[in-house]
């Protein structure tokens, strides 16, 4: 699958409370911790690489991103709800908790982190890796898919209604535990091993 990347092409190592006076927060390099709490509100994050950050001081209130890099940072239980995030990297993140309901995601890649207990319910999904990440315990419900891959995810009891999935490869994935209704495994590519986990999801019985 073809992701572009986030354009950032000019960046500052700013300070995040000035950007936030001027409600505008581009072309920010950030690699320090924030003691204080801010409340970032009706903006777009655009253009900004941040490094080693938690999140847990800073407030999120309609906020998009486009075109932002995250390293190493902890986004857990921030609320995405009914935002964008377009061309975005999540690189040894932590996102446990994330809500990105009725969130519109678009060239995004979520490569070794924690997806844990995310909520992706009625999301628009264009263009969207996950790798080596954990996306267990989150729950996906009439999603609209074109194009997303996974590699190397965990699903431990992951909750996949009503979100097709045709021809989507969960086959070099842990899918021990999922849970799919009927609609959303249509058509899904599996390894035969994993044939087992889908049957009992169907509570089929096997019979030697």
């Amino acid at each position: 699958m073809k992701i572009t990347k986030p354009k950032i092409k000019i960046y500052y190592e700013n300070n995040l409370e000035e950007l936030v006076k001027d409600n505008e927060v581009t072309n920010l390099l950030m690699d320090k911790n924030i003691d204080a709490k801010i409340k970032l509100s009706n903006l777009t994050i655009d253009s900004c690489i941040f490094k080693n950050i938690n999140f847990n001081n800073i407030i999120f209130e309609n906020v998009d991103l486009l075109d932002v890099t995250f390293d190493n940072c902890d986004l857990s239980n921030i609320n995405f709800d009914n935002q964008s995030l377009i061309r975005v990297e999540f690189n040894d993140c932590k996102l446990s908790g994330i809500s990105l309901i009725n969130a519109n995601i678009k060239d995004v890649k979520i490569i070794n982190t924690n997806f844990r207990l995310a909520n992706l319910s009625e999301t628009i999904i264009t263009n969207l890796l996950i790798s080596n990440s954990d996306l267990s315990e989150s729950f996906l419900d009439e999603c609209m898919i074109k194009n997303i891959e996974f590699d190397k995810v965990k699903f431990y009891h992951t909750e996949i209604t009503k979100t097709n999935l045709s021809k989507v490869d969960f086959s070099n994935s842990d899918i021990s535990g999922i849970i799919m209704d009927s609609y959303s495994m249509k058509e899904i590519k599996v390894n035969s091993f994993q044939c087992r986990d889908l049957i009992g999801i169907l509570k089929v019985e096997v019979v030697d």
